[in-house]
């Protein structure tokens, strides 16, 4: 592995040449994705509980398979060609990938009806999955390079996994409305969109990607983000 592993800049002398050290990758790899199967287990347990004391909570099923497949994914995905390990962003980006983990399962204020929320919470979820077969192993929790992806659901935003998570959790939140979810969401949707702009800035380093910027305009929703 080559010191692309990291953003140019981000560190120097010592500290640069251990980050790129072989040895110091695949342990700091490890540990990341250890972290995220911890997290999937226990969010999984939490959705399994609920789901056995009240087995009609649709939109806990879908919520709870939409981020059972990050996890899946990010097991399974490539190491990337150049990733941001700076702190800021690691932790910025954890909180996006992992912080529905933290989202109160218990029922909360009906605000659209459950038979209303939930098939549409499962288009978004087949949305979620669309994307994340269009990228294959190149999906990230970082912002990072693993191969430019352009096709399938990528022809018409530039996230559409993003995309899914955002309507999934919003058709959830409206099922089951809680101040503490709304808060929740509300910071994990911030720190999505910081997680966005990171990630285009490197993937835009190449050529490929930067045509892609100007033939797909829109990040999440066409005609408005």
């Amino acid at each position: 592995m080559s010191k692309s592993d990291t953003l140019p800049g981000t560190a120097t002398g010592f500290l640069s040449d251990l980050q790129s050290h072989p040895v110091f990758l695949d342990l700091r790899e490890g540990l990341f994705r250890f972290i995220a199967l911890a997290v999937a287990a226990i969010f999984i347990y939490r959705g399994v509980h609920n789901l056995v004391i009240d087995s009609g909570r649709l939109n806990v099923l879908m919520l709870l398979i939409s981020e059972t497949l990050t996890f899946v994914w990010l097991l399974l995905a490539r190491r990337p060609l150049v990733r941001d390990w700076s702190p800021f962003t690691v932790f910025i980006s954890l909180t996006a990938g992992f912080g529905s983990g933290l989202v109160s399962l218990q029922e909360g204020v009906e605000i659209v009806p459950l038979y209303i929320a939930a098939p549409l919470q499962f288009l978004a979820l087949w949305l979620v999955i669309w994307g994340k077969m269009s990228l294959g192993r190149s999906f990230a929790i970082l912002p990072a390079n693993r191969g430019v992806v352009t096709g399938g659901a990528y022809r018409f935003v530039r996230h559409p996994i993003y995309a899914g998570y955002l309507a999934g959790h919003i058709l959830f939140l409206l099922s089951s409305f809680s101040v503490y979810n709304f808060t929740i969401y509300a910071i994990i949707t911030l720190f999505q969109v910081h997680r966005i702009l990171r990630e285009e800035r490197i993937l835009a380093l190449t050529e490929e990607y930067r045509d892609y910027l100007g033939r797909v305009r829109y990040r999440l929703c066409p005609g408005i983000f």
